[in-house]
Protein backbone atom coordinates (compact mmCIF):
# COMPACT_ATOMS: atom_id res chain seq x y z
CA UNK A 1 0.00 0.00 0.00
CA UNK A 2 1.53 3.69 -0.86
CA UNK A 3 0.01 6.13 0.93
CA UNK A 4 0.34 9.92 -0.25
CA UNK A 5 0.63 12.67 2.26
CA UNK A 6 -0.26 15.87 1.54
CA UNK A 7 2.20 18.13 2.53
CA UNK A 8 1.00 21.29 5.08
CA UNK A 9 1.80 24.47 3.80
CA UNK A 10 1.94 27.31 5.72
CA UNK A 11 -0.42 30.11 6.01
CA UNK A 12 2.23 32.60 4.89
CA UNK A 13 2.98 30.84 2.03
CA UNK A 14 -0.38 30.37 0.73
CA UNK A 15 -0.99 33.60 1.12
CA UNK A 16 1.64 34.75 -1.02
CA UNK A 17 0.57 32.48 -3.49
CA UNK A 18 -2.18 34.51 -3.77
CA UNK A 19 -2.85 36.54 -7.13
CA UNK A 20 -2.10 40.01 -6.94
CA UNK A 21 -2.37 43.13 -9.07
CA UNK A 22 0.42 44.04 -11.01
CA UNK A 23 2.32 46.85 -9.14
CA UNK A 24 1.72 49.26 -13.10
CA UNK A 25 -2.17 48.32 -12.49
CA UNK A 26 -2.26 48.78 -9.02
CA UNK A 27 -0.28 52.11 -8.52
CA UNK A 28 -2.52 54.67 -11.12
CA UNK A 29 -3.18 57.47 -10.76
CA UNK A 30 -6.53 57.88 -11.26
CA UNK A 31 -7.00 54.97 -8.62
CA UNK A 32 -6.17 57.50 -5.55
CA UNK A 33 -8.66 57.75 -2.85
CA UNK A 34 -9.33 60.65 -1.28
CA UNK A 35 -10.59 59.31 2.20
CA UNK A 36 -10.42 62.07 4.49
CA UNK A 37 -9.89 66.05 3.75
CA UNK A 38 -9.78 69.66 5.63
CA UNK A 39 -8.65 71.99 2.51
CA UNK A 40 -9.86 73.48 -0.07
CA UNK A 41 -11.19 71.75 -2.85
CA UNK A 42 -8.13 73.46 -5.24
CA UNK A 43 -5.78 72.30 -2.72
CA UNK A 44 -7.35 68.55 -2.74
CA UNK A 45 -7.10 68.27 -6.68
CA UNK A 46 -3.75 69.34 -6.57
CA UNK A 47 -2.82 66.81 -3.75
CA UNK A 48 -4.10 64.09 -5.93
CA UNK A 49 -2.31 65.68 -9.01
CA UNK A 50 0.88 65.72 -7.36
CA UNK A 51 0.23 62.26 -5.86
CA UNK A 52 0.04 61.26 -9.27
CA UNK A 53 3.11 62.88 -10.89
CA UNK A 54 5.19 61.18 -7.94
CA UNK A 55 3.85 57.49 -8.13
CA UNK A 56 4.90 57.66 -12.19
CA UNK A 57 8.55 59.48 -11.25
CA UNK A 58 9.48 58.14 -8.00
CA UNK A 59 9.76 54.08 -6.92
CA UNK A 60 10.06 54.20 -3.00
CA UNK A 61 7.85 56.00 -0.49
CA UNK A 62 10.23 58.16 0.78
CA UNK A 63 11.06 59.98 -2.75
CA UNK A 64 7.35 60.20 -2.85
CA UNK A 65 6.85 61.66 0.41
CA UNK A 66 9.80 64.10 -0.45
CA UNK A 67 8.43 64.65 -3.88
CA UNK A 68 4.84 65.68 -2.38
CA UNK A 69 6.10 67.68 0.24
CA UNK A 70 8.83 69.97 -1.94
CA UNK A 71 5.98 70.33 -4.48
CA UNK A 72 3.10 71.95 -1.72
CA UNK A 73 5.73 73.66 -0.01
CA UNK A 74 6.93 75.49 -3.42
CA UNK A 75 3.41 76.32 -4.51
CA UNK A 76 1.01 77.10 -0.92
CA UNK A 77 4.41 77.78 0.93
CA UNK A 78 4.53 77.38 4.81
CA UNK A 79 5.74 74.21 6.73
CA UNK A 80 4.42 71.21 5.14
CA UNK A 81 4.67 67.43 6.10
CA UNK A 82 3.98 64.33 4.18
CA UNK A 83 4.22 60.90 5.53
CA UNK A 84 3.67 57.98 3.13
CA UNK A 85 3.44 54.50 4.10
CA UNK A 86 1.81 50.85 4.30
CA UNK A 87 0.98 50.91 8.43
CA UNK A 88 1.30 53.50 10.62
CA UNK A 89 -0.90 55.18 13.28
CA UNK A 90 -1.55 59.14 13.61
CA UNK A 91 -3.07 62.09 15.77
CA UNK A 92 -2.44 64.88 14.59
CA UNK A 93 -4.06 68.67 15.50
CA UNK A 94 -3.41 70.35 11.57
CA UNK A 95 -4.80 73.46 9.86
CA UNK A 96 -5.25 71.51 6.83
CA UNK A 97 -4.90 67.89 5.66
CA UNK A 98 -5.22 65.28 3.20
CA UNK A 99 -5.64 61.58 3.84
CA UNK A 100 -5.31 59.65 0.15
CA UNK A 101 -4.74 56.22 -0.59
CA UNK A 102 -3.79 54.44 -3.28
CA UNK A 103 -3.90 50.56 -3.59
CA UNK A 104 -2.63 49.27 -0.20
CA UNK A 105 -0.51 52.69 0.58
CA UNK A 106 -1.61 55.29 2.75
CA UNK A 107 -0.84 59.07 2.45
CA UNK A 108 -1.19 61.91 4.71
CA UNK A 109 -0.31 65.27 3.90
CA UNK A 110 -0.86 68.17 6.62
CA UNK A 111 0.20 71.24 7.74
CA UNK A 112 0.56 72.67 11.60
Amino acid sequence: MSFRYRKKISTRRRESRRWRDPVQKALRPENIVVKESKMSEEKKTDAVQLLGKAIDKCGIENEIATFVKKGFDEKYGGNWQCIVGRNFGMHLECIEFVHMCISKIAIILYRC
